[in-house]
């Protein structure tokens, strides 16, 4: 139901009642019942703060010759994000708390990601003492160590990539890539503890005899200062330092004093991380979404945008059906006025 004033010139005006059937619009409905509005007026909002943001930025350089290229550059960033493109970047603003948590957790993903790295280059490299007897005895988990800080590095890489740009894309792939290395961490402790709780000493013979080539044999034994495995008469890899005659020990001894000190090292630090990796993963998955305090892009598609063109369509639709149904009536007649509008004024 409507109501009908008049003003001090005896035109009309609607003024709607507060009644709240009034307000539904369904089916594109009006705000008043009988009339309908446009079909797109009640399903648009107002310029997303973005689009604002890149405006305001492009028309404060336009005076230079390098202004007009940025101007350019960010009038095409601004049309491609009102089509819903890009990698869903925005501006730099305040950082959430989730965000600050978010770059924490990937720095720390990158901090063991890279120490692991570095140590197995290290190894790969005989950068320290016994480097070459852990390749010899444990090239599959220093192969694996490997495979994984790279893993743990790229990972983290893309972590910083997609929080510094305010991307849930590339932070979406972070989160993912957070999964093989996990699957990772745990085959390096699997492997390690396995072989350094399961009769140690009996594969250390099985390895010597059957899996160690020559050149093997003569590393461990130039490296550990030994001959042989049980002494210089059993398979031992002829050297300058190592013949039958020759006082050195075996290497029985010194090798499984090592692999059970490195292994035991190993198996340890990596299940010490996998908690760790584990809370990384949850915060990359809870934090995400919250970089920014806009959920998404922020961007609403450019036909569901509302513009005065709308506006100004749905008035004159409401105004023009008004006043065709008060003159149906018979209480009150068109007129037009000198400039051609139409005025709704009560009979006499």
């Amino acid at each position: 139901m409507n109501s009908v004033d008049s003003d001090s010139n005896g035109n009309c005006q609607m003024a709607p009642t507060t009644n709240a059937a009034d307000f539904i619009d369904s089916g594109h409905r009006g705000l008043i019942p009988t009339i309908g509005t446009t079909p797109k007026f009640t399903h648009k909002w107002p310029r997303p703060r973005m689009l604002k943001y890149l405006d305001s930025q492009s028309t404060s350089l336009h005076y230079t010759s390098i202004g007009v290229v940025a101007s350019n550059s960010r009038s095409a960033a601004a049309t491609s994000l009102e089509e819903g493109q890009g990698l869903g970047m925005s501006h730099i603003a305040s950082w959430t708390t989730f965000k600050w948590l978010l770059l924490a957790s990937v720095m720390t993903v990158f901090a063991y990601g890279c120490a692991g790295l570095i140590m197995a280059v290290m190894t790969w490299f005989n950068a320290w003492q016994g480097a070459d007897v852990m390749f010899v005895a444990d090239n599959d988990v220093l192969i694996l160590i490997t495979l994984t800080g790279s893993i743990l590095l790229f990972t983290s890489l893309i972590g910083i990539t997609g929080t510094l740009l305010n991307s849930r894309p590339i932070l979406a792939i972070y989160g993912l890539l957070l999964w093989p290395a996990m699957l990772s961490l745990l085959a390096i402790g699997y492997t390690s503890y396995r072989r350094y709780s399961l009769s140690l000493d009996h594969k250390l013979n099985l390895s010597w005899s059957r899996y160690f080539t020559p050149i093997g044999r003569r590393t461990i034994q130039d490296s550990l200062q030994c001959c042989g495995f049980y002494s210089s008469m059993h398979e031992a890899a002829p050297s300058k330092k190592c013949y039958l005659r020759a006082g050195l020990p075996g290497c029985k001894a010194q090798l499984f004093d090592f692999e059970r000190a490195n292994l035991r090292s190993i198996w340890k630090t990596v299940f010490s991380l996998a908690p760790l990796h584990l809370v990384n993963m949850v915060i990359a998955l809870l934090c995400a979404n919250h970089i920014t305090v806009t959920f998404g892009k922020g961007i609403i598609p450019l036909q569901y945008r509302l513009n005065p063109k709308d506006v100004k369509s749905d008035a004159d639709k409401i105004l023009s059906g008004t006043g065709a149904d008060l003159s149906k009536s018979g209480l009150f007649r068109e007129d037009v006025d000198h400039e051609g509008r139409t005025l709704l004024s009560e009979k006499s």
